[in-house]
This record gives structure tokens, C-alpha cells and sequence, in this order.
């Protein structure tokens, strides 16, 4: 079973993006991916709609589609914390992104603990875009975070981005709740944090729906072991995001 950690609905005004639900849909069953978590574009234009967006989606193609919600932490606390529990509790979202650059967001300022005190009162992990955008957006960022709440898994999007890498290592040998997604990453680095933390410390995502193919290339390119493969390819995301998947 490949699960896709990492794919995006919707319009993006930082990134000038836009994926449809056709072309998600598409893209999975072009590469044989049986479930994706889905979030926002950081720069959608209506983010609430996106979730919708979202919801609705999952409903058409039950057990395919679980959620991610995605939204600027910068505004009112209470405005912030009723949308992703909306998400969570009445959509059925299995976690939390903090996009570092397309939110300008610092992961230890006030918003980025609200995004991670949301999470732990939720009880749903987060996902932490790393990578381009430093000082923001570097993995090591991800340490302190663990440490304040160790109960809420932490999930390092693209794993620092090839660049960044090890020091992305760094901050999961350090941090035992503390997982990496390692989209746009090279295969040597990807089998070396596979062989470093175990496989069940990494997860397949692809970011961007072209890329999804690339991605599961690279898992058939790093010649892992059956067990390895099953759970990079999808058991690990099923486990840190509680997923209830066939």
C-alpha cells in the first residue's frame, strides 16, 4: 500500500499553484497510490473552502482522502483554534500544517506554539515544512518543539530538503516524536535516514502531484528491504497519523 503523506488542493497565491480534485484523484491512480493526506496551499485564497474542498472529496472517495488542515496562524487565537477543530472534529482531519515560508511563520514565536498547543489539545500530529525558507523553516527548529510536547508527533516536511538533510537527521536522532517526509530529498539520503532512524521513523510524500511518480521511483530505486519498503511506502504514515485505512 503507498499512502502520500504530502499532497495539496487548491489555489496557492505565494506559490502561483493550483491542483484540482480531478487532477488528484488523476495523479493517484496513475501511480497506483492508494491514500493521500491532503492539505491547503499555504496562499489559498479561501482556506475554509479549501478544507470544504477537502471533506468533500474524502466523502467521494471514502478511505482515499483524509485531511490536513493548513492555515496563517497570524490572527485572532480563537478565529484560529475553531477552524482546526472544526477540521478535525467535525471533518474528520488527521493533523496540523505549520508552513514555516508561505505563512512566515517562526515555529518557537507565540503563533508557531499556538499551532503546536492546538495540536496537543486535538491530539493530532504536525507537519512542519523545513528546507527552503531558513532560518524559519530549518529542521533543527523541530527540536525545542518535540521537547515542549513530547506527546504530539512531529513530522518534518521534505526532511530539509536535500540541503538540510542532516541536519533533519539531527533533530529525528535527537527527538524519538519526531518523524521525516523526505520529498525532493536525494535516494542515497533517503536510504541513509531509512537505514539511521529504521523505517518506521520516515514516511513517502510528494509535495507537488508531478513529483508523486519521482517519488515512488526513488523507493523502488533504493532497493530496501520488503519490511523497509512496506512501511516507507505506507505503514509509517498510518501509524503517526492514526490513519483507518483498508
Amino acid at each position: 500500500m503507498i499512502v502520500d503523506a504530502h499532497v495539496h488542493l487548491g489555489d496557492c497565491r505565494v506559490f502561483d499553484l493550483n491542483n484540482t480534485e480531478d487532477e488528484v484523484i488523476g495523479t493517484m491512480d496513475g501511480n497506483e497510490v492508494e491514500v493521500a493526506v491532503v492539505q491547503p496551499f499555504p496562499g489559498a485564497r479561501d482556506v475554509g473552502d479549501v478544507h470544504n474542498r477537502i471533506a468533500e472529496l474524502a466523502k467521494a472517495h471514502p478511505g482515499r482522502i483524509l485531511g490536513l488542515a493548513s492555515m496563517n496562524p497570524h490572527m485572532d487565537r480563537k478565529e484560529y483554534v475553531g477552524e482546526m477543530k472544526r477540521c478535525v472534529e467535525k471533518l474528520g482531519f488527521v493533523g496540523i500544517k505549520m508552513h514555516t515560508v508561505g505563512h512566515a511563520v517562526a515555529p518557537l514565536s507565540g503563533d508557531g506554539m499556538m499551532i503546536l498547543e492546538t495540536a496537543a489539545e486535538l491530539k493530532v500530529p504536525v507537519m512542519i515544512h523545513t528546507g527552503p525558507g531558513v532560518p524559519l523553516a530549518s529542521p533543527s527548529m523541530g527540536i525545542p518543539c518535540a521537547r515542549k510536547f513530547p506527546e504530539v508527533p512531529i513530522i518534518l516536511a521534505h526532511a530539509g530538503s536535500g540541503v538540510f538533510t542532516a541536519e533533519a537527521y539531527i533533530a529525528a536522532a535527537e527527538c524519538a516524536n519526531i518523524y521525516l517526509e523526505p520529498s525532493w530529498c536525494g535516494v542515497g539520503d533517503i536510504r541513509w535516514l531509512i537505514a539511521e532512524l529504521g523505517a518506521g521513523r520516515v514516511m513517502l510524500g510528494s509535495d507537488m502531484l508531478p513529483n508523486q511518480s519521482v517519488e515512488i521511483a526513488k523507493l523502488g530505486a533504493m532497493k530496501l528491504s520488503q519490511e523497509e519498503a512496506k512501511m516507507y511506502a505506507g505503514e509509517t504514515a498510518v501509524k503517526v497519523f492514526g490513519l483507518k485505512v483498508g
